[in-house]
C-alpha cells in the first residue's frame, strides 16, 4: 500500500510537469512577434558619411539660442 501511495504522488507530479510543458509549448507557438515591414528603413543609416558642416550649424544654433552655452552648462553641472 505504501508503494502505491508513492507511485500516485510521482504520477501526479509527472502529470503536472507534462501539463506545464504542453501549456508552455502551446503558448510559445501561438505568441509570435510581427516585424514591421518598414523596419529596415528605421535601422538604415541616413548618410554614409558624417556631415561636419551640419553639426557646426547645430552647435552654433544651440550656442545662440540658450542663455548658457552647453559647454558652460556641463561645467556648472560638474561643479554641483
Amino acid at each position: 500500500m505504501e508503494m502505491l501511495k508513492k507511485a500516485i504522488i510521482v504520477l501526479i507530479l509527472l502529470g503536472v510537469v507534462v501539463l506545464a510543458w504542453v501549456g508552455g509549448s502551446i503558448y510559445y507557438q501561438n505568441s509570435s512577434v510581427e516585424v514591421n515591414p518598414n523596419a529596415q528603413g528605421y535601422v538604415k543609416a541616413l548618410r554614409e558619411s558624417f556631415d561636419l558642416e551640419e553639426l557646426e550649424k547645430i552647435t552654433e544654433r544651440a550656442n545662440n539660442s540658450f542663455p548658457v552655452s552647453p559647454s558652460e552648462f556641463t561645467v556648472l553641472i560638474k561643479g554641483d
